[in-house]
């Protein structure tokens, strides 16, 4: 049967509808410090939404099957941990307990069971946390291709704040980055040669990190075809 073009557009439109949805939103994991005790529960949590926006989705309205993500804790020995979530209204919540020094890396990636149009979408976000006498650099980000990074110091305002971006444990090309305040503020600015952004915060609180890649990549997701393939990545840090 020959599709009018008016059918035509509307196809294009809901594809290019879904795929809006899915990029809009990005998944982050938060703590209520990025530095801990040992021997101490730590809970995270993540959610789902528009940081700018100031809004988080209802698990239950995640897209796709976003809420059946795994989550893992990488250890300091490089070794990761898978952690057991449970779903709360708008977030999912783990905890997990260090039992030594060092810099924990809290992690998931998830590649969205759902295509939006003919790309597939790859969710991943990260937060470190440092325990005790901690190394605050990440050297082994294991199981994890494309990694925001910001060390687990504290930060204060007007002092610069360092981000990092690693695509398979290597300095990726010049790529975005946009960092998001809880006050609605945001900016993008583009990596140097050694994959790394600074700025000056001018307010306190949580800010959320953002990148992501869009590149041609055909091939076929639980039984559908796929022309592209998006990820992004995410992670946090707080301003004192």
């Amino acid at each position: 049967m020959k599709k009018s073009p008016l059918f035509v557009l509307l196809i294009a439109l809901l594809c290019c509808s879904l795929s809006h949805t899915a990029y809009a939103h990005a998944l982050w994991i938060e703590s209520s410090s990025t530095a801990a005790p040992k021997n101490a529960v730590q809970t995270v949590k993540v959610f789902y939404g528009e940081y700018e926006h100031g809004t988080k989705d209802l698990v239950k309205d995640w897209y796709a099957d976003l809420k059946a993500l795994e989550l893992y804790v990488q250890h300091p020995n490089g070794q990761s941990t898978r952690l057991e979530t449970l779903v709360a209204d708008d977030h999912l919540v783990a905890s997990f307990t260090p039992e030594q020094d060092g810099l924990y890396l809290i992690h998931t990636t998830h590649a969205a069971g759902e295509l939006g149009g003919q790309t597939k979408y790859i969710f991943s976000a990260s937060l470190p946390i440092a325990v005790g006498e901690s190394d605050l650099m990440i050297t082994n980000p294991k199981e994890i291709d494309l990694l925001a990074f910001v060390s687990p110091r504290e930060n204060h305002l007007n002092q610069p704040v360092d981000i990092y971006l690693l695509d398979k444990g290597n300095i990726p090309e010049p790529a975005n980055v946009t960092v998001i305040s809880a006050e609605g503020w945001a900016k993008t600015f583009k990596t140097d040669a050694t994959g790394k952004v600074s700025f000056s915060p001018l307010w306190k609180g949580m800010y959320v990190v953002e990148t992501s890649k869009y590149q041609p990549q055909e091939g076929v997701w639980n039984d559908k075809p796929h022309t592209h393939v998006w990820q992004s990545a995410t992670t946090i840090f707080y301003v004192h």
